[in-house]
């Protein structure tokens, strides 16, 4: 799966710097009051390209901070049930002649007979 989206990562980078290196001429840009006159469209992509990487990566990390805080968590979680049982087992008789097995609810089977 990872080498599937470093494949895609590629081809799209390529795909941006082929479009990058095709559309040099200057244009004008306004967005939000922030204006700019003569700015190069491939200056544009490229800057657009980072930005939406950089928007990727801060929410993946946000969604990442969580998921670890959880496994964490989980993590104490197990090892506390881990150390609760190794203490029941302990605690446990060892000797296997003074354990008493569990009776069963069926009916005994009856004795074998001999046929002659």
């Amino acid at each position: 799966m990872s080498q599937v989206v470093v494949l895609l990562a590629l081809v799209f980078s390529v795909l941006i710097a082929i479009f990058a290196v095709q559309n040099t001429q200057a244009v004008d840009v306004r967005f939000l009051g922030w204006g700019a006159t003569g700015v190069a469209a491939s200056v544009l992509v490229l800057i657009s390209a980072v930005a939406g990487a950089v928007a990727m990566l801060l929410l993946g990390v946000a969604r990442e901070i969580p998921m670890r805080w959880q496994h964490r968590s989980t993590s104490h979680q197990l090892r506390a049930a881990q150390k609760r049982v190794a203490e029941l087992e302990s605690a446990q008789p060892t000797d296997a002649t003074n354990v008493k097995p569990a009776p069963s609810d069926a009916a005994p089977a009856p004795a074998p007979t001999r046929v002659e």
